[in-house]
């Protein structure tokens, strides 16, 4: 080979390393914490102490929000809460950083910020596989005042690790940024509310909104000819008439006496089930906490039984500001304004965050099977001529549920049914 050939052949060898220097330098400055995104194929299991994290979370919410709004429905997604939080806490330093991860349940003395934000990936790919096969909309959208000098590199990292796409925003222009929010909350999350929000801070620097909407279908449908108009005890003084659905089927089934409560499990379509928890007449509060604690006990005692299920057809939603709900659980240092956003701009100067959870709930009596026609409540022989009557369970007074994924019994959404007239 001549010099020249030799020479040309050294000049490409050194192009070629230069762009694969630039890319990989590239690499690291785009995102220090060099997480990338989990194969949309096959979705990674969470970290356990991640998951042990999440769950801790979930039932520290649900007790606060019983005892906030203990006459009204309550629907929340403790998953998606903390994952839009775990994606904020990106921006976050210092002593904000710490109460934040801490008080959303990680234990940072022996756990790393990287492993939170690794484990929050699969969470991260589960809704978005949920919201792939129509189970669930879920939607994250982070507002930035467009006045400040935003650092690239949090950007970058929002979406690539959470997939949120941060929307740039004049906080000071109070009408037209309200205007601005209401429409995209409206068309994003298809909401037929103009009015989202109706007050806003000028001097606000960020605005996160959470939201999801979940319409199960069941795997077998309740009996369409059966459903009619009955009795829900809202309270000793308040009874409401609402569509009261009706069907047999063999399900999960379980009773504590030490609760109070009885307990059924039903399918949905796909890898989803819901966990309806009925407690006895007249329970104090206190045996309610406990049970939100100890549903994966009373799970492990449940068996397959054939059961006479009644319950009300229902659409309810609640809207959370986190604001004003988190710091009672001790997450308070983001919200205040010497909160630590260096990630998010190295300008200095008194933030003010705001943060709304919004979730909806739909259950009617659509499925994917019919019911058999030999399991028709008209009949008084059960499908099994042997069998024993099938225990009845009626959800005529409020209740609560748990939307979740059926093997790792991973809580997707949390509520309580209150009143299911009133949305």
């Amino acid at each position: 080979m001549s010099h020249r050939k030799m020479h040309l052949a050294l000049s490409l060898v050194l192009i070629l390393c230069g762009l694969l220097n630039g890319i990989c330098c590239e690499t690291k400055e785009r995102s220090k914490w060099n997480i990338y995104p989990v194969s949309s194929w096959k979705i990674s299991p969470i970290h356990p102490k991640v998951e042990a994290g999440n769950k801790d979370f979930a039932h520290k919410l649900f007790k606060a929000l019983l005892m906030e709004h203990p006459r009204k429905n309550i629907i929340f997604s403790p998953l998606s809460i903390s994952a839009s939080l775990a994606m904020l806490s990106l921006g976050t330093r210092s002593t904000t950083l710490t109460n934040l991860l801490e008080g959303l349940g990680f234990d940072l003395k022996v756990m790393m910020v990287w492993d939170v934000h690794r484990g929050f990936q699969s969470v991260v790919q589960m809704l978005k596989q949920l919201s792939r096969e129509g189970h669930l909309k879920h939607k994250d959208t982070l507002f930035i005042d467009s006045n400040r000098k935003i650092n690239t590199p949090f950007l970058w990292d929002t979406e690539m690790v959470y997939d949120v796409k941060a929307q740039m925003i004049d906080f000071r222009d109070v009408k037209h940024t309200k205007k601005q929010i209401n429409h995209f909350v409206a068309e994003k999350m298809h909401k037929g509310t103009k009015r989202f929000i109706t007050s806003l801070n000028p001097h606000t620097f960020l605005f996160l909104i959470n939201y999801v909407f979940f319409k199960g279908i069941w795997k077998m449908a309740f009996h369409t000819n059966l459903m009619h108009k009955e009795d829900f005890f809202v309270d000793e003084r308040t009874t409401v008439q609402v569509d009261m659905m009706w069907k047999k089927e063999h399900m999960i089934y379980s009773r504590s006496e030490k609760l109070f409560v009885t307990m059924v499990k039903i399918p949905f379509i796909g890898n989803m089930s819901i966990v309806l928890v009925l407690p006895d007449v007249g329970q104090p509060d206190s045996t309610v906490k406990e049970m939100v604690v100890q549903r994966a006990t009373l799970l492990k005692s449940s068996g397959m039984r054939w059961v006479h299920l009644i319950m009300p057809k229902f659409k309810i939603s609640s809207k959370i500001d986190l604001k004003k709900m988190l710091p009672k659980m001790g997450i308070s240092n983001v919200f205040t304004t010497a909160a630590n956003f260096s990630g998010i701009t190295e300008e200095d100067f008194p933030a003010i965050f705001e943060a709304i959870h919004e979730a909806t709930m739909e259950v009617s009596e659509e499925g994917k099977m019919d019911t058999p026609k030999d399991m028709d409540l008209s009949n008084a022989i059960p499908w099994h001529t042997h069998a024993a009557a099938p225990l009845v369970v009626k959800f005529n007074r409020p209740f609560f549920l748990f939307v979740e994924d059926w093997m790792a019994q991973r809580a997707i959404l949390m509520g309580k049914v209150f009143n299911p007239i009133a949305e």
